[in-house]
């Protein structure tokens, strides 16, 4: 079930659907406005998801193909640039009645950003939206990211080889009272998921480790992670023991990046994998806050790659990171530590 944050309803004729079912991972409501029509909502969002399916994207087939994801921001940018369009505006224009520049303009429409809460009320006023521009970009801004989770969970299932970069503990990694207090601090800020089971699907994912014949797994964690409490000092001794278990495997890899290296791009707060699928295609999935990406274009995954790199080259070689490891274990989260 999709439930929006924007809290969509009917203005008037407008919507008081209730959530309905999500079409491959798009929210699609389908109940009609008191006058019998459709919801607007439900059109857009129907429409725009059987685009993205016809295109091969953000779906997972039998074989195990992932295309590329699209997102309800491209959704939101699309229905703004046929708003302005409507009412003969250039971006200009629209940028000079909200105010803002073009350029934030032709990011919106392009689906490059998302733009505020304040800014999309203004646009949805100067294009007498009725609220519509304000739903979709509650959607867009929080309905997505578990759509695009679940599909990079899929994905993550199916791949060979897997590489992350991080500034926590990799989910995939974690131990059950890491996830547990990660879980629950979620849950404590922005609500709208139970904890246990959100838990136990995380432990789940792990269970790819446990085959026979399990993908390799490369992360770079940063130096970050390490130091910051999580739960509490003995949950973070278990969590970093573990990953020095862990790291003893022949197709486990860790490598820590050390404070005195700068974050690829100046990323302060950002999870990036990358996965290579059995038929050869790489894909690459980005998440920071509530906003996330799933990319299958080779050249935006390149991107993705070449963060990946200089992450992994600035990080500490895995022995050297092991060693790290191991110190903070002594002497940050044993009970001898002195604190």
């Amino acid at each position: 079930m999709g439930v929006p944050a924007s809290g969509h309803r009917h203005r008037g004729n407008a919507c008081r659907c209730p959530p309905g079912e999500r079409f491959r991972g798009v929210p699609v409501f389908r109940q009609l406005r008191p006058d019998g029509q459709p919801c607007a909502i439900q059109v857009w969002a129907a429409k725009f998801a059987v685009g993205q399916i016809r295109r091969g994207a953000s779906t997972m087939g039998s074989s195990g193909g992932v295309g590329p994801a699209g997102s309800l921001q491209e959704l939101f940018g699309r229905r703004l640039r046929r708003l302005r369009e409507r009412h003969g505006l250039t971006q200009t224009e629209l940028g000079r009645k909200v105010p803002i520049s073009q350029g934030r303009i032709a990011q919106f429409e392009n689906a490059k950003e998302l733009p505020t809460a304040d800014v999309v009320r203004r646009l949805d006023a100067v294009l007498d939206a009725d609220g519509e521009l304000v739903d979709i970009w509650g959607m867009a801004g929080r309905g997505v990211y578990w759509s695009l989770a679940d599909t990079f969970r899929e994905a993550e299932e199916k791949a060979i080889r897997l590489y992350h970069f991080a500034n926590m503990i990799p989910g995939i990694v974690q131990t059950e009272d890491y996830a547990r207090a990660i879980i629950t601090e979620w849950y404590e800020l922005l609500g709208g998921i139970d904890i246990e089971e959100s838990v136990k699907a995380r432990m789940d994912r792990q269970s790819l480790l446990e085959k026979p014949n399990p993908p390799w797994l490369w992360c770079v964690v940063d130096e970050a992670a390490l130091h910051r409490v999580v739960g509490s000092r003995a949950v973070m001794r278990t969590q970093l023991l573990r990953m020095l278990d862990l790291g003893t495997r022949p197709r486990i890899t860790f490598q820590v990046l050390p404070f005195q290296q700068a974050i690829p791009g100046g990323f302060a707060s950002t999870i990036v994998a990358l996965m290579a699928m059995p038929d050869g295609r790489q894909l690459a999935y980005q998440e920071a806050g509530l906003h996330c990406g799933f990319a299958a274009n080779p050249e935006e995954v390149s991107s993705y790659i070449a963060f990946y790199d200089h992450a992994r080259a600035r990080a500490l070689p895995p022995a050297e990171s092991a060693d790290l490891i191991r110190t903070l274990i002594e002497e940050q989260y044993s009970d001898n530590a002195q604190l």
